[in-house]
């Protein structure tokens, strides 16, 4: 539902907290393997409509990138693709699970190759903050180290939330550091909602920084 002043209801504490992130590129990487439920995956894309609608989407503005993976990395949608809120919330709400395993460390540096380039609408090159989120809820089967070492030595800034898992050292390596910033746990997927205003807060926080 929406408000006279057409801000979502429920969404005034998100707005609050990335009101001063104003420019920002934002991709999302979503674990879509079948040790995830089709109802927790829900929760997944709850998460991201959750922390879209409170960010200022625009061409000049914030812009989101999304990606799943599950054995092999998809494009969903790349940071050049959507200038308009509307059609992410869209395409987020039509997002289908891919199922299958979780490679992690390849679907990191898919992101660097496909998503955070010029071509694909990355703007770092106007010094504008570059940002991932990582959302899974395994262990990887492959080595995350290295990928996640090389995409912040692009110029990345990492952050990782594990979903029904104790913080695992895989975990530990994908986010940027101190953990207290950039790496968030939960016991179990509705919890996950409870992260949809603080993550973005930390994440708007340091684009700032």
């Amino acid at each position: 539902s929406v408000e006279a002043s057409g801000i979502p209801v429920g969404a005034h504490r998100t707005l609050i907290y990335c009101s001063s992130a104003t420019v920002a590129d934002i991709v999302f990487l979503v674990d879509g393997s079948t040790s995830i439920s089709p109802v927790d995956f829900k929760e997944f894309q709850m998460f991201l409509r959750r922390f879209i609608e409170g960010l200022y989407i625009g061409s000049d503005k914030v812009c989101v990138g999304l990606a799943q993976f599950n054995d092999e990395p998809k494009k969903e949608f790349l940071l050049a693709d959507n200038t308009e809120k509307k059609s992410l919330l869209e395409k987020v709400d039509q997002l289908q699970q891919l199922h299958g395993g979780t490679a992690t460390g390849t679907a990191i540096s898919f992101l660097q190759t496909e998503f955070f380039t010029k071509a694909a609408g990355s703007r770092a090159d106007q010094r504008v903050p570059q940002i991932a989120v990582v959302l899974t809820d395994g262990v990887s089967v492959d080595d995350v180290i290295m990928p996640a070492n090389k995409l912040r030595k692009h110029g990345v800034l990492v952050y990782a939330i594990g979903v029904g898992e104790t913080i695992s050292n895989k975990l530990k390596a994908i986010a940027n550091r101190p953990g207290k910033h950039f790496l968030n746990s939960t016991h179990s997927f509705q919890s996950l909602q409870l992260l949809s205003h603080s993550v973005p807060q930390t994440v708007c926080d340091s684009t700032e920084n």
